[in-house]
């Protein structure tokens, strides 16, 4: 069985139009694999369902595990909504549970460590369905309660899932298409790396990818494909 990983970001997701972008990519890469979908939250904010959106529902009385099931609200319903829509479109989907994501974690609830992983009921789902839908950014601790890998962890779920899955290779799909040497939206002339190792990209500091992410990918020789969802260049490849 041929899988592949896919991650979505939150601008990607945040509204229909920008949606069908991103099933475009599904539905091309579905022609030659199964694969796993991570999303995250929908949209930046003031996006209802964007993360800074729920945190600002609450206030800092409430306690880190009750904040980890606040956020982790986001990535529950993308998950949900993107599975919805493309069963809509007759795709054979399912939208896998944080509990049953087999991302195992500590209780450090905002910025858990990750202790096992068990890609047991994932592969099963994979059997079954041709895309299954997952939300990045979650895992559970020992005490079966929502934790978050941190800002950004659904890059970050992407590579283990992809290491769940004994694949060397995932695609990070971002509303910019690569790693530039300045942010294209101030610089006009700025330049994309067709290629760039994981030190580099740690040591640009730039916020394209978690550090979480690139840190796992390279103990673990995993490839980062960053995409542009709304473009068809190739992109950069971080090894």
């Amino acid at each position: 069985m041929d899988i592949r990983v896919l991650k979505f970001g939150g601008t990607s997701l945040r509204s229909e139009t920008t949606r069908k972008y991103v099933y475009k990519h599904i539905l091309q890469e579905m022609k030659t694999h199964k694969l796993v979908v991570v999303v995250s939250a929908m949209g930046r904010f003031p996006d209802a369902y964007a993360t800074d959106t729920l945190l600002s529902l609450g206030n800092d009385q409430l306690s880190k595990e009750e904040r980890a099931r606040l956020v982790s609200v986001g990535e529950q319903l993308s998950c949900l909504q993107v599975c919805s829509e493309l069963l809509e479109m007759g795709v054979s989907a399912y939208s896998l549970s944080f509990q049953d994501s087999g991302i195992i974690t500590d209780n450090h609830y905002d910025y858990a460590k990750v202790v096992k992983l068990d890609n047991s009921k994932i592969k099963a789902k994979l059997q079954e369905y041709d895309v299954v839908v997952v939300g990045g950014f979650i895992g559970i601790g020992y005490d079966k309660k929502v934790t978050t890998l941190g800002r950004g962890g659904s890059d970050y779920s992407a590579v283990l899932f992809a290491k769940m899955l004994n694949l060397k290779e995932v695609d990070i799909y971002t509303d910019v298409d690569g790693v530039y040497d300045h942010d294209p939206k101030l610089h006009e002339y700025a330049i994309k790396y067709d290629t760039i190792s994981y030190d580099q990209m740690l040591n640009m500091k730039a916020r394209v990818l978690h550090d979480r992410c690139v840190n796992f990918a390279k103990e673990e020789h995993i490839r980062i494909h960053l995409k542009g969802t709304f473009s068809q260049t190739k992109g950069t490849i971080v090894e």
